[in-house]
């Protein structure tokens, strides 16, 4: 996948063509890991940006000063939900919440400014928009609806790094070698704190994610992601929002049955100082023994989410 193919499936996402893409940004990076990044690490250019800073709790929010009501809004919410893992995992770190305006925008992949919402791992950084007008995210038809697909994005960045630092944080990579499994992950630490604290949000949540699965089938049905390497913009951002809310489904599924269970018993029987030699062949099984019901739900990629069998 070439840096305009990348470019034009960040265009295509930021221009709404595809509701409701969740953590865009961060899967692209997944998908590129030769790609070079600034010169500055993110946390470095965000502080030469010289923005105002607020705590809440374990939580640093950066933020010019007509943005202070959305970042403490952002800053409160990634407090409640490292809180709630604190509380029910037994681990805490603190970490960064910026709320940055379009003049402010940028990523890890050069010449892209807009790949916003995004975490930076090692950072412990979440960059997110400032305001509710702003981003791919912006969809309508209400602001509620607005709001949580943005705030569920949070999260979702939230969950890859609480992922990180839960099961290996000892790791020298910032993310998993199987990126389905990543991103699985990252919305499960999500969709459990949304659960617990606003169950209507969790059950809209799922609705617009059968939604969307039920209104695009990809070309290629199969949790080996490299063949994404190779498609043209607009696929890619069809594609990949259709393999996320696959996912987000999946881990609603698997919650329901395990709850947080699921995350104690990984971090217990997954061979996590290994990682580096997983794929999707090893990990599988591995699953199946924890949470009976993945190999099925592997196995009925083709009949449950589309009608084209892909390589499994």
């Amino acid at each position: 996948m070439t840096k305009s193919d990348i470019t034009e499936a960040l265009r295509l996402l930021y221009v709404g063509g595809t509701v409701l893409l969740l953590a865009a940004a961060s899967f692209l990076l997944l998908l590129l890991p030769t790609v070079q990044a600034q010169d500055l690490p993110p946390l470095a250019r965000l502080e030469a940006l010289g923005l105002d800073t607020m705590e809440v709790g374990r939580v640093t929010a950066y933020f010019v000063p007509a943005d202070r009501a959305r970042a403490e809004e952002l800053a409160v919410l990634t407090e409640e939900v490292a809180a709630f893992f604190e509380q029910n995992l037994g681990f805490t770190f603190d970490l960064g919440m910026a709320a940055l305006a379009p003049e402010h925008w940028f990523s890890d992949i050069p010449g892209i400014p807009y790949a916003i919402p995004w975490p930076s791992m090692r950072d412990k950084l979440i960059f997110m928009p400032s305001s509710l007008q702003e981003g791919l995210l912006i969809q309508g038809p209400t602001e509620l609806e607005d709001r949580r697909r943005v705030d569920f994005v949070l999260l979702h960045e939230y969950g890859h790094i609480a992922a990180k630092a839960y099961f290996r944080p000892m790791d020298d990579q910032d993310y998993l070698p199987v990126k389905w499994f990543e991103e699985l992950l990252a919305t499960y630490f999500a969709y459990a704190f949304v659960h617990a604290s606003d169950s209507a949000w969790a059950k809209a949540a799922e609705v617009a994610w059968l939604g969307e699965v039920g209104g695009y089938t990809p070309s290629v049905l199969s949790l080996d992601w490299s063949f994404m390497n190779a498609l043209p913009g607009n696929e890619l951002a069809r594609t990949y929002g259709w393999y996320q809310f696959m996912l987000n489904l999946r881990a609603a599924e698997i919650y329901d049955e395990h709850g947080l269970d699921f995350l104690r018993t990984l971090k217990e029987q997954l061979p996590w100082q290994d990682t580096g030699d997983w794929n999707t062949a090893i990990l599988l099984p591995r699953l199946e023994e924890i949470a009976p019901g993945f190999k099925a739900w592997e196995e009925s990629l083709p009949s449950v989410y589309g009608e084209q069998a892909g390589d499994h």
